[in-house]
């Protein structure tokens, strides 16, 4: 039987899985993604993948619709928008926080996993590194409220799709990761969650520049759409 650490391994390599699908416009909007069939091409029971879903749907990417199923939820720029918002704010609050009260063992942690994201050559080892990165921020802020606020939320968890659709490479990811470790490094509290915030709405802004291709590519015919997909993300 698995351990509850590969089960969550597991999940979180089907979430990922889903939301590169989403990125890639294989899963379009209002698209119906099925338990059985999603199982059988991952090679997987469907435990994981329903919970899974349940998680993408707690974060708002699907939507469970009773005796119907789980179906890809039509976002628009009003909600990623949203949702960066959100999110900027609460890591800007967490980077002045973590300015303030980090300590040296965070620092030298932070410093070995920015190594390690330097060396990263998928987007998905990326977007897991980056999140224990965020994560860590939070960590050092030192406040129990807000990182029951940011894991209750899961926003953070967008971050797989960030990083499929932006246009930015890796290691130019990973330079602005360096940035808000500096920042923090020299204790400067206005600067970190400064650059947070911006670090952040980024994000949300080139996810909404995706999002309104897609919305103009569903008004194109199909076989011109599949050549739009390849172009979509970084390139």
């Amino acid at each position: 039987m698995p351990t509850d650490r590969k089960k969550s391994t597991m999940r979180r390599e089907i979430r990922t899985y889903i939301q590169r699908q989403i990125a890639e416009g294989a899963y379009r909007p209002g698209e119906r993604i099925v338990e059985t069939q999603l199982a059988r091409t991952m090679n997987v029971s469907q435990a994981p993948v329903r919970e899974a879903l349940l998680e993408l749907s707690a974060m708002g990417l699907l939507e469970e619709r009773p005796y119907s199923g789980t179906y890809v939820r039509r976002l628009t720029a009003g909600d990623i928008e949203d949702i960066y918002n959100t999110r900027a704010f609460l890591d800007e609050y967490a980077a002045r926080q973590a300015a303030r009260r980090i300590t040296p063992e965070q620092l030298d942690a932070m410093k070995t996993l920015l190594r390690r994201m330097d060396q990263a050559e998928d987007d998905a080892s990326f977007a897991e590194m980056d999140i224990a990165f965020h994560a860590m921020v939070v960590d050092a802020a030192g406040s129990p409220s807000l990182k029951r606020a940011w894991e209750n939320l899961r926003l953070v968890e967008w971050t797989s799709l960030s990083v499929a659709v932006t246009q930015e490479s890796l290691p130019e990811l990973a330079s602005q990761h360096w940035q808000i470790f500096r920042t923090l490094r020299s204790r400067a509290e206005r600067e970190a969650g400064a650059y947070m915030f911006l670090h952040i709405k980024h994000f949300g802004e080139e996810l909404k520049r995706y999002l309104t291709r897609q919305e103009q590519a569903e008004t194109v015919p199909e076989h011109e759409r599949r050549e739009d997909t390849h172009d979509a993300g970084r390139p």
